[in-house]
C-alpha cells in the first residue's frame, strides 16, 4: 500500500520524497557539517546529498577506512566535494573528547551537527565508560557538552544494518512490513530537511502547540464559561475526551448520543472529576435523518444559545449497509448527518453569535484518509452501489466530504458576513473503537505501530484547540492536524466539487 508513505504535511514534502528532493536548489556552499555513522544506510546517504549540495562534510566514524572508502565513492558521483574524515566512536566519552579537540584544533566552523550513528536492540553490554551500550551510543555521548539547538526525527521505517542485532521476530516484522518501508534516500530526507531546508526555521508549528500536546493542554487558561457546545459520538474516545475536557474549563456540554443510557454515565464518571461541570445529554444518531431532525427540534426547543458545534461522531470501513435513508452508511453517518444538522442549527447559531458577540465555531473532525478515496473524490453517481463499493475508499470518500463541507460553508458564510468558523481536522492516529468493523490486517497494523500513535487526550487536541483556543480567531475553511494549518488533498480544495456536494446534500436532506 505504497499510498501510506505519500500523505504531504505542511513542507510539501511526504515520505516518499528523498534527500535530494528536500534539498533541491539549496546552496550548501559556506556551510559544515558533522555526521556521525556515515559510512552506511542514511547517514551515508546524508553525507553524500550534503556534499553534493556544497556542504563542507567531516564524516566522524568508527572505522576511518569505511569511512575514507565511502569518501572516495561520493567524491565519484560530486569531484567538487569537500569531504574530511575523522575517527570518533560515540559509545566512547574518551573518543568523543578526543575527537572534539581534534575538530577545534583544524579551526573549522561548524554550522550543522547530525548525531546519526546508533545501534539498535542489542544484546546487554557495557560501553567503555560502564554504561548501558545503546543510552551510550544513541544518546549519551551525542549529548556530552552540546550547547545548541537540536530537532529530533523519525528517519521512517528502513531496511539497514542498523537491526543487525535485533531478534528474530523484528527482522520478521521488517519483511512483512516491507512495503511499508522507506528506501534510504528517503529515509535521509528528514535528516537532510532539516539540516538545510530554509522553511524549518523552528521546531513547533505556528500554533505553538504540537502533536504531543494533550486536549488540555491546548485550552490550558481558557475561561469557556457562557459557552454552549454540542458534542457528536461523546461517549468513548477522542468525543468523550473532548466532552471532559470542555466540561473542565466551564463550557455548557451537550452530549449528543446514540446511546443515552452510554451517555449519561459518562456524563456522571465527568461530574466526579469536574463537581461544576454543566452537561445535558440528548438522544441523537447521525445516520437517521429523522434523528438529525428530531433532535435539531429538540435542542431549539430548550431555547439554549449555540456556540461551538462539534461533528466527532464517526464509523469507519464498515461492510456495505445502507441508512435509515437508504444511503450508504459511511456517508450518512459521517458526512450527511453532520451537514443536515449543522443546516438546522445553523440559525440558532448565527443569533448566538450575533447576541453575544462571539464568534461561533464549527468543528468537524476529518482524518488523513481523505486522500484514499474514489476517482474523482465523492462518487456522486453509485453513491449507494453495492457493486462499486470499497470500505476504505468510502470512509476516504466520507471524510473528504467533510472538509468540502467545511470550505463550502466557509464560503457562504462569509458572504453573509456571519461570524461562524468551520474547519476539519485530522485527529491523527488513535486506537479507539472507531476501528471496530476494520479488516484483520487493519488491527494488526494498529497494533504493530501502536508506538507511533497518540493517545485519546492527544487526539483530542486539535478537536479542542479548534473549539476554544482564541489563536484561531477568524480563521476558517483550513483542514488542521497536529493542532497547525495542515495541507489536504488536491481534491480537498476542489471548489467546484464542493459546490456540487453541497447541492448533494441539500438534495438528499430536502424532504427531511
Amino acid at each position: 500500500m505504497p499510498w501510506l508513505i505519500a500523505f504531504k504535511g505542511k513542507s510539501g514534502f511526504s515520505a516518499r520524497n528523498t534527500a535530494e528532493d528536500v534539498t533541491k536548489g539549496i546552496d550548501g556552499h559556506g556551510l559544515t557539517a558533522i555526521i556521525t555513522g556515515p559510512t552506511s544506510g542514511i547517514g551515508l546517504e546524508t553525507a553524500r546529498v550534503l556534499a553534493l549540495r556544497g556542504v563542507h562534510v567531516v564524516m566522524a566514524a568508527r572505522n576511518v577506512d569505511a569511512a575514507a572508502k565511502c569518501k572516495e565513492t561520493i567524491i565519484k558521483g560530486c569531484p567538487r566535494a569537500t569531504i574530511d574524515v575523522l575517527e570518533l566512536d560515540v559509545s566512547s566519552l574518551e573518543s568523543v573528547s578526543n575527537f572534539a579537540k581534534e575538530y577545534i584544533s583544524m579551526g573549522l566552523p561548524l554550522n550543522i551537527l547530525i548525531g546519526n550513528a546508533g545501534i539498535m536492540a542489542t544484546p546487554f553490554t557495557l560501553s567503555k565508560d560502564g554504561i548501558e551500550s545503546q543510552f551510550a551510543t544513541n544518546y549519551l555521548a551525542q549529548e556530552e557538552g552540546a550547547d545548541i539547538t537540536i530537532n529530533a526525527l523519525h528517519p521512517g521505517v528502513i531496511a539497514t544494518n542498523l537491526s543487525r542485532h535485533s531478534s528474530f521476530m523484528s527482522i520478521c516484522l521488517y519483511g512483512i512490513f516491507k512495503h511499508f518501508q522507506k528506501n534510504i534516500p528517503q529515509g535521509a530526507s528528514t535528516t537532510c530537511y532539516l539540516a538545510l531546508n530554509p522553511k524549518v526555521k523552528g521546531v513547533s508549528g505556528k500554533s505553538g502547540f504540537s502533536a504531543r500536546n494533550t486536549a488540555e493542554d491546548v485550552t490550558k487558561g481558557i475561561d469557556g464559561h457562557g459557552l454552549t457546545a454540542i458534542i457528536t459520538g461523546p461517549t468513548s474516545g477522542i468525543g468523550l475526551e473532548t466532552a471532559r475536557v470542555l466540561a473542565l474549563r466551564g463550557v455548557h456540554v451537550v452530549m449528543a448520543a446514540r446511546n443515552v443510557e452510554a451517555a449519561a454515565k459518562c456524563k456522571e464518571t465527568i461530574i466526579k472529576g469536574c463537581p461544576s461541570a454543566t452537561i445535558d445529554v440528548l438522544e441523537l444518531d447521525v445516520s437517521s435523518l429523522e434523528y438529525v431532525s428530531n433532535f435539531a427540534k429538540e435542542y431549539i426547543s430548550m431555547g439554549l444559545p449555540l456556540n461551538i458545534l462539534i461533528g466527532n461522531a464517526g464509523i469507519m470501513a464498515t461492510p456495505f449497509t445502507l441508512s435509515k435513508d437508504g444511503i450508504e452508511s459511511q456517508f450518512a453517518t459521517n458526512y450527511l448527518g453532520h451537514f443536515h444538522l449543522t443546516n438546522l442549527l445553523l440559525d440558532t447559531m448565527k443569533n448566538t453569535a450575533k447576541n453575544c458577540g462571539q464568534e461561533g465555531r464549527i468543528v468537524l473532525v476529518s482524518s488523513e484518509l481523505h486522500r484514499i478515496t474514489y476517482k474523482g473524490g465523492i462518487m456522486f453517481d453509485k453513491l449507494n452501489d453495492e457493486k462499486c463499493y470499497s470500505s476504505f475508499y468510502a470512509y476516504g470518500q466520507s471524510k473528504l466530504a467533510n472538509i468540502l463541507h467545511a470550505k463550502e460553508l466557509t464560503r457562504r458564510l462569509k458572504e453573509e458576513g456571519v461570524d461562524i468558523t468551520v474547519n476539519a481536522l485530522h485527529p491523527g492516529v488513535i486506537a479507539t473503537n472507531l476501528s471496530r468493523h476494520s479488516s484483520c490486517m487493519s488491527v494488526c497494523l494498529y497494533g504493530v505501530f501502536k508506538h507511533l500513535q497518540k493517545n485519546i487526550p492527544q487526539g483530542a487536541s486539535t478537536t479542542c484547540y479548534l473549539a476554544l483556543n482564541p489563536k484561531v480567531k477568524g480563521v476558517s475553511g483550513e483542514y488542521f492536524a497536529d493542532n497547525n494549518v495542515a495541507k489536504p488533498s488536491g481534491t480537498a480544495k476542489d471548489a467546484e466539487l464542493a459546490k456540487k456536494l453541497w447541492e448533494c446534500g441539500m438534495e438528499l436532506t430536502k424532504s427531511k
